[in-house]
């Protein structure tokens, strides 16, 4: 709430006695969204991905505004998938009306509620699996899909849940 003179005054103000006041937090600026690259690379490492492979604005996903991005490809000799993960200012709501994002099953992530869906171009059975949650008025969303014409030797499901539980600690709280 904020409140005004209508005309000018004089002096400094003081507060009456029983008066209360209330913080008011204002914007100071358009938001913007967290930056995976910033997660710890450590963190991403331990998680089985290659730091050396990371690429922020993959798929040039950062021309759309509000959002960021950043991928790092699997390590081992059989690494068949990628990470992405996805940041954005836009509502989780309005983003899982959204009719590509299919079979969407609650999941948790830590202690963070969490939905997995799949996306229609990951295809029946998926090549892909994906994660989002609302992490403080961001839209995250953890991506494992296959690499390049790479066959899918796992279960890209359960890519996701392991990379998103072991990177979910580094997120804004």
């Amino acid at each position: 709430m904020l409140a005004g003179c209508a005309a000018s005054t004089q002096g400094s103000p003081v507060a009456k006695g029983g008066s209360t006041a209330q913080a008011t937090t204002v914007a100071s600026g358009p938001r913007e969204p967290f930056d995976p690259c910033t997660i710890p690379k450590d963190a991403v490492t331990a998680s089985g991905l290659d730091v050396s492979t990371e690429r922020p604005d993959f798929a040039g996903l950062t021309t759309y505004p509000g959002w960021t991005n950043c991928t790092w490809d699997a390590t081992g000799a059989s690494a068949w998938h990628y990470l992405s993960v996805l940041s954005s200012i836009n509502s989780i709501d309005d983003y899982l009306r959204s009719p590509q994002n299919q079979r969407q099953v609650p999941v948790q992530v830590g202690l963070r509620d969490a939905i997995r869906y799949n996306s229609d171009y990951q295809g029946d059975p998926p090549t892909g699996c994906d994660i989002v949650l609302d992490v403080s008025g961001n839209l995250i969303i953890f991506v494992v899909d296959t690499i390049g014409s790479e066959d899918t030797l796992g279960d890209p499901c359960v890519e996701v849940q392991k990379h998103a539980a072991d990177l979910e600690r580094y997120l804004p709280k």
